[in-house]
C-alpha cells in the first residue's frame, strides 16, 4: 500500500513538472529534467528498453520509476496523443515508437496489409507504423502537392490554390518541408529496383539557377544538372547536380547511373562534344566499357541525341521559372526525376511511364502516394 502511495505522490510531483513546461529534450535522446528543491537538472534516459534517471531517488531507493522518469514519459504523451500532435523525434530513425504514447517498448505483432505491426507494452496499442505519420492533412493532400510542384506550379500557388479551393491554412513552407522530407526516402527506395534498360544511353546537361553558384556568360549563379537516360525505355537513370561542368561533374553522373542500373551497363552512350564526357569515360571501371559517341545531335541520323534534349526541355520549363535552388543538397533534382519516371506518361511510350516499360510495374493512380507506401512497406521490413 505505501509503494502504491509513493508512486502516487511521484506521479503528481511528475505533472506538476510537466505543467510548468521544464522538461528539455536533449540532441542526443536524453532529457533534461529539473529538480523542484534547486537549480539542478536531472539526466533521464533510456537504455536497453529501461529508463534510468541520475537523480538520488532512482539511484538510491532502487525503484523502477523516477518523479523524473514519469515527467518524461508524461510530456511524451502530452506532446502526442493528449495534444494531437506528431510524436516527437527523441531517438534514431530506425528506432519504432509507439504513435500513440511515445514509448519504444514496442513489440512485432504480425503483419497487416503486408506492412509490419507492432504492440506497445507501455500503453497496450496495436499500430502499424506509416511513412507519413499523424499529421494536420492527410497523405493524399500530401501526395497532391508533390505532383503539383514536379508538374511545374510553383509553392505559393499550390498553396493558394488549395487554401482558395478547399478551406485549408497551408503554408507553402510546408510544401517544401514535405519534399525535403518524402524525395529521399522515395529515391531510396526507387533506386532499389532494376529495370529492363536497352544496350544505349543518352547524357547531357543544363544550366539551373543556384544560390550562390559560378558565372556563366552573362549569368551569375549558375550550377549544372547533368541527366543520364535509357534510350529505349526514357528511364532516366541519373539526375545530378554538380557545381562546375567538368570532368567530375560527368564522373559523378555516370556513377550514379551504373548504381541505379543494377550492372545492366550499356554498349554506346550519345554525348554532346563536351570534353568532360571523354576524361569521365577514360576512368576505368570493373565491368564499364561502352562505346562512347560524342558530338551526337538533333538531326544527326548516326548520333542521335534527341531523346535526351526533349528531356532537357521538359526539365527547363520547370527551372527556367524557378528563382534560384538553394543548395547542392536540394532535393528538387531527384524529385524531377521521380516524377518524370514514376509519375508522368509519355506519349511515346503509349501513355506508359519510363518505370512501367522498363517492368517496373506501380498500381494505383496516384503514384506518388504508392510510392510513399512501398517505401515504408520496404524500411519496415527490411533485414
Amino acid at each position: 500500500m505505501q509503494a502504491n502511495t509513493d508512486s502516487e505522490a511521484r506521479m503528481k510531483r511528475a505533472m506538476e513538472i510537466v505543467g510548468m513546461k521544464r522538461v528539455l529534450e536533449n540532441s542526443d535522446g536524453s532529457f533534461a529534467v529539473p529538480s523542484q528543491t534547486s537549480n539542478f537538472a536531472y539526466e533521464v534516459r533510456l537504455i536497453e528498453q529501461v529508463w534510468v534517471c541520475s537523480c538520488p531517488d532512482f539511484e538510491n531507493r532502487e525503484i523502477e520509476s523516477c518523479k523524473h522518469i514519469y515527467a518524461v514519459r508524461f510530456w511524451i504523451a502530452t506532446n502526442t496523443y493528449l495534444q494531437n500532435k506528431p510524436k516527437p523525434k527523441v531517438f534514431s530513425d530506425d528506432t519504432i515508437q509507439c504513435d500513440r504514447c511515445g514509448s519504444i517498448k514496442v513489440i512485432n505483432y504480425g503483419k497487416s496489409s503486408g506492412k509490419q505491426s507492432y504492440y506497445c507494452k507501455d500503453c497496450n496499442h496495436k499500430f502499424t507504423p506509416s511513412l507519413i505519420k499523424k499529421a494536420k492533412y492527410s497523405p493524399e493532400v500530401i501526395t497532391l502537392t508533390l505532383d503539383l510542384y514536379f508538374s511545374g506550379l510553383s509553392l505559393r500557388k499550390i498553396a493558394r490554390t488549395l487554401n482558395d479551393h478547399f478551406d485549408m491554412n497551408l503554408g507553402s513552407t510546408s510544401i517544401y518541408r514535405w519534399i525535403q522530407r518524402y524525395v529521399p526516402t522515395i529515391s531510396k527506395y526507387a533506386n532499389s529496383l532494376c529495370p529492363q534498360l536497352s544496350e544505349t544511353w543518352h547524357a547531357d546537361e543544363l544550366f539551373v539557377k543556384m544560390k550562390g553558384g559560378v558565372s556563366v556568360s552573362q549569368n551569375k549563379g549558375m550550377a549544372f544538372l547533368w541527366n543520364v537516360m535509357d534510350r529505349k525505355t526514357r528511364f532516366l537513370l541519373a539526375s545530378k547536380l554538380s557545381p562546375l561542368r567538368d570532368k567530375q561533374g560527368a564522373f559523378e553522373a555516370f556513377k550514379e547511373a551504373r548504381a541505379n542500373s543494377h550492372g545492366s551497363f550499356p554498349e554506346t552512350i550519345f554525348t554532346d562534344a563536351l570534353r568532360a564526357y571523354v576524361k569521365a569515360h577514360r576512368i576505368k571501371v570493373s565491368g564499364w566499357n561502352p562505346k562512347l559517341i560524342v558530338k551526337a545531335g538533333i538531326n544527326k541520323p548516326h548520333a542521335n541525341n534527341n531523346r535526351i534534349e526533349r528531356l532537357n526541355g521538359t526539365l527547363r520549363e520547370r527551372v527556367k521559372v524557378q528563382r534560384g535552388w538553394k543548395s547542392m543538397k536540394s532535393q528538387l533534382a531527384e524529385g524531377q526525376r521521380i516524377q518524370y519516371n514514376f509519375v508522368k506518361p509519355h506519349m511515346a511510350l503509349e501513355g506508359q511511364t519510363p518505370a512501367e516499360r522498363a517492368g517496373i510495374g506501380m498500381k494505383g493512380k496516384n503514384k506518388w502516394l504508392t510510392l510513399i507506401q512501398n517505401a515504408s512497406i520496404s524500411k519496415t521490413t527490411k533485414p
